[in-house]
């Protein structure tokens, strides 16, 4: 038995739990009842969905209570509740695959994976992908493999089985090659996935890679909130890059970015961001006045885990400046909050920044207690970087307590931890700490191990840590009475001394570079901000400052005249008020220009470039005060059929994009001085002046079937249409709009995709 037959048995007892109303509807008129009421009335949505199911079972009518099945998960899992979501979405699936419904199969077992994987069960989800890709991939459908392999990529993800999941991921992207919107957002997400997987195997320059590559596929969707998310993970990528004027660039792209978005959680994070840029170039103010604006906003949302971020974020600043009581008030800020509400790691990072200050003050006991809370933290994490980091701040803290069996014991543990990982770094500070303290003690063992930091520490390119390494097998080779070995090492940490200052100086220059960079874009946004005032300032002057270039004309006439020795400064103050007359001329015709524009986007529906419902009636009570008793004048209302099984479907963005296309039909159909407007959601209306009753039925048909006939992003709808004329007397624009709702109205109860012309009969 598969696991979806074994979930869908499970399911059966919670489908059938429902009262008696609604027993005269029949199945179909049930499940599209419970559609109705999905957003407005969830309990009797799902009750309606659950006996619509019970009947069409009765029916037998297995597809029906497939897509039943399908709605009740989609309520569930909006509610949270993935496991009885599951249920739903494997019986579902059984239903298609028993009626061999491949298509059908294969998209219901994805939900079933989805589901799966919020519950955790990445075994259970896992098996589920495995089962259906073969027949995906037998399908040939390339969406449906390419999804299929995304969601095995986020088991594996999420399994933290990084390096397989990048291969889904990646085998993922050869089959999203179509440019449809819903195929593009599957891409970017595809791209956003790589990098995360890259980031935790700490592959920084492929991380950077695939967040350009996300940020180039949200850009041309026009996803404003997506584009300002991406801005701050390329940021982040690029800080870890140490491309310091390049992260700064994205990341003040998206605060500009978020500052137009309802989007308060992505600003908050775009300033943390920001914030740590500032604080790795050295401009500590600007890094404090980001990060603090960024945990007000988390104040504000009530959000801990924000707060004990940005805490510690503030703690590390303070830190870096050395002034230890305002770092310690901020990671106590962490410790106080919540341990239910903060994430493990941005706990123990505050006990471990405790540890360091107060083992940098010497007060060893208390740095002990806050270490060992934050070793037990990352241990019950799993953490194994973290525990080698820790572990070595302890054998400090027992070095500093003068405990040197005790710290021996720790940098060795330290050792074995970052050597598991394959952190190289931590691998060479382990084997400085320990190879120093080794020193006359086992001064063989401990050469061995400076030589190895000294070794690894080359391989990896950190030339500070070569030096502590070097420093130490100096006194080392002496303590062994190797004047030779020692004064060699001598020369090599003198050597290396030399170029780690000349990098020093242009790790400096970078880093006054990027500071510079920052104020640099500081006041070209500042100056971006005043133009715009300006700019907006500017219509209200215009007048004025062509009477004052006409004063200063003639002050410059009066000036002649009292003094003719000083007609050529007088010529040139001419030219000057002649400029700034051209100026203001040339920046009145361009405000001219973008009061046309801002007038034109104003009366337009920004999806369809329709007129606006506004603009609709403005244009309409200006015909209708100019009617004369014999004129045609005829108005047709459309509205797109079953839209929101549309939206339902195939989501709110391919929804827009029906009804844009439906806005461009109607546009590139009707005759030049009629008007198309978007009267509402799926609703358009179309004015026809001087058009009879006859034309108007004859083009409401012609649109109707080109409609029909045409797909909109691969998906076929239709509309129904009402008809009205000014000949039924109307006697202003809301009734002749009116009568035309009623004949819509009518259209829809007759069985939709027709065109009806009002008649009295309506009214009754």
């Amino acid at each position: 038995m598969s696991p979806i037959e074994v979930l869908s048995q499970e399911s059966d007892q919670k489908i059938r739990n429902v009262g008696s109303e609604y027993d005269q509807l029949s199945d179909v008129e049930l499940i599209e009842l419970a559609e109705s009421f999905e957003n407005t009335n969830l309990n009797l949505s799902q009750q309606l969905a659950i006996k619509g199911l019970n009947k069409s079972e009765e029916n037998n009518n297995s597809i029906l209570s497939a897509k039943a099945l399908r709605f009740l998960g989609n309520l569930a899992d909006n509610a949270k509740d993935f496991e009885l979501a599951a249920s739903y979405f494997s019986k579902g699936a059984l239903i298609y695959r028993e009626k061999d419904h491949q298509e059908n199969y294969i998209k219901m077992s994805l939900y079933y994976t989805k589901a799966l994987l919020k519950q955790k069960l990445y075994k259970n989800a896992t098996e589920i992908v495995n089962e259906i890709l073969p027949i995906a991939i037998d399908f040939g459908d390339k969406t449906l493999i390419g999804r299929s392999l995304i969601l095995k990529g986020d088991g594996l993800y999420k399994s933290k089985r990084y390096e397989e999941a990048i291969s889904e991921y990646l085998e993922a992207t050869t089959y999203l090659t179509g440019h449809g919107v819903v195929i593009q957002k599957f891409l970017g997400n595809t791209y956003k996935q790589l990098a995360q997987s890259y980031k935790r195997v700490k592959n920084r320059e492929n991380t950077a890679l695939y967040y350009k590559k996300t940020l180039d596929v949200y850009t041309a969707l026009r996803d404003e909130k997506l584009m300002a998310r991406t801005l701050n993970t390329l940021a982040e990528a690029e800080r870890y890059l140490g491309n310091y004027v390049i992260a700064l660039d994205y990341s003040i792209r998206g605060i500009e970015l978020h500052k137009l978005l309802e989007d308060p959680e992505g600003r908050a994070k775009a300033l943390t961001g920001a914030g740590i840029i500032y604080r790795y170039i050295g401009r500590y103010e600007k890094s404090l006045k980001h990060i603090h604006e960024a945990y007000l906003y988390y104040k504000k949302m009530n959000d801990s885990s924000g707060i004990a971020k940005t805490s510690n974020q503030m703690g590390l600043i303070y830190t870096r400046l050395k002034q230890f009581d305002q770092a310690r008030s901020f990671y106590q800020l962490t410790i106080d909050l919540p341990t239910t509400e903060v994430d493990a790691n941005t706990l123990a990072t505050a006990l471990r920044e405790l540890a360091v200050i107060d083992l940098y003050n010497g007060d060893f006991t208390t740095a002990l207690i806050m270490a060992e809370k934050a070793l037990d933290t990352y241990q019950l994490e799993n953490d194994k970087d973290k525990q080698a980091l820790i572990l070595r701040i302890i054998g400090n803290i027992f070095r500093g307590l003068e405990d040197k069996t005790n710290a021996i014991d720790f940098y060795r543990q330290s050792l074995a931890t970052a050597s598991e990982v394959g952190n190289r770094l931590y691998e060479a500070k382990a084997k400085t700490s320990l190879g120093g303290l080794l020193i006359g003690e086992n001064t063989g063992e401990a050469i061995e191990l400076l030589i190895e930091a000294v070794e690894t520490s080359e391989e990896i390119n950190n030339k500070i840590q070569m030096l502590h390494a070097y420093g130490f097998l100096i006194k080392a080779e002496k303590v062994n009475g190797n004047i030779i070995a020692a004064l060699d090492y001598a020369e090599k940490k003198i050597s290396l001394s030399r170029l780690v200052q000349e990098q020093t100086e242009n790790s400096e220059l970078v880093l006054q570079k990027a500071s510079l960079y920052s104020h640099k874009m500081e006041i070209e946004l500042e100056s971006l901000r005043e133009k715009a005032k300006l700019d907006a300032l500017e219509l209200e002057k215009k007048s004025n400052q062509i009477e004052i270039a006409g004063q200063a004309q003639k002050i410059s006439d009066l000036e002649l005249v009292k003094n003719k020795y000083a007609s050529i400064a007088l010529v040139a103050l001419l030219i000057i008020c002649l400029l700034v007359v051209l100026a203001i001329y040339r920046r009145f015709n361009d405000s001219k220009k973008r009061n046309i524009e801002l007038d034109y986007l104003a009366a337009r529906d920004p999806l369809t470039n329709c007129y606006n419902r506004r603009v609709l009636f403005e244009l309409m009570s200006r015909d209708f005060a100019s009617l004369e008793p014999f004129n045609e004048y005829c108005v047709i209302m459309i509205d797109i059929d079953h839209f929101k099984k549309v939206n339902d479907t195939y989501g709110h963005s391919i929804g827009d994009e029906v009804i844009r296309g439906v806005g461009d039909l109607l546009q590139n159909t009707v005759r030049q001085n009629d008007i198309v407007a978007r009267y509402g959601g799926e609703e358009f209306c179309v004015v026809l002046p001087s058009a009879s009753l006859n034309q108007a039925m004859r083009i409401s048909e012609t649109i109707r079937s080109k409609i029909e006939s045409s797909m909109f992003e691969n998906i076929s709808i239709t509309s129904s249409f009402g008809v009205s004329s000014i000949k039924f007397k109307a006697k202003s624009p809301s009734e002749i709009i009116n009568q035309a709702d009623d004949a819509l109205y009518k259209s829809k109860a007759s069985g939709r995709n027709r065109v009806t012309l009002w008649d009295e009969s309506l009214c009754k």
